[in-house]
């Protein structure tokens, strides 16, 4: 399966949200996972290979193995699908964090199977996404309201999208905080709260729930 992190403004939490459900589900589910940063050198994820230069002129070349997923850090997008075919026979899932590009965004969307496109309640964030949610495929995309403090009434942004909002996900320090364990959070702190949001997300591709809310397992 292919899964990727969009949206056409950038710091709304692409990056945390990607590798926090890829480790999540090696963490569970055993899944093995890699991660395609579309940032180049600009990449936040440069901190998990310690400053390391990536490699490689295709996207099976200089993948670095972490104990939580795999790696590899691009600057273009000079690939064929049949590289991306070599990989898939590997991986369960492979997730592009995608950098605010729309000719990035528009051509991985393409052959993604799932496009989680990530907002937030500020008006930047809801124009130009709205403008990018105009030019993709529907039934693809979830819409995922993250840092959300309350600004902003769901209804409001439901009715801008003509979309259910799939996940919404508050301000939480672990997410804030957890570049500078140098790991993602299900491997530092199973008890975190963090790790609900991120099974909302897990579910859309194992389809199966570990964070059950107590109305979950009761009307379930």
């Amino acid at each position: 399966m292919i899964v990727s992190f969009i949206s056409l403004k950038g710091g709304v939490g692409k990056t945390t949200l990607a590798n926090n459900l890829a480790a999540y589900l090696k963490k569970e589910y055993n899944y093995k996972v890699l991660i395609i940063d579309t940032n180049g050198i600009y990449s936040s994820n440069l901190i998990f290979l310690n400053n390391e230069k990536f490699f490689g002129n295709k996207i099976y070349q200089g993948i670095k193995i972490l104990p939580y997923f795999h790696l590899k850090i691009i600057d273009n997008l000079d690939f064929s699908i049949n590289d991306l075919n070599y990989l898939k026979r590997y991986y369960d899932v492979i997730i592009f964090d995608v950098l605010p590009n729309i000719n990035y965004i528009l051509s991985i969307e393409k052959i993604s199977d799932i496009s989680f496109l990530v907002i937030n309640t500020d008006f930047y964030s809801l124009y130009v996404n709205k403008k990018l949610y105009d030019l993709l495929d529907k039934n693809k995309v979830k819409i995922v309201l993250n840092k959300y403090d309350k600004s902003i009434e769901i209804d409001f942004i439901e009715d801008i999208y003509n979309k259910e909002v799939y996940s919404i996900i508050p301000i939480i320090k672990d997410f804030i905080n957890y570049l500078f364990q140098y790991q993602p959070i299900a491997f530092y702190n199973e008890k975190s709260k963090a790790l609900k949001y991120i099974d909302e997300l897990a579910y859309c591709i194992t389809g199966n729930k570990r964070k059950r809310s107590i109305f979950d397992i009761i009307f379930r």
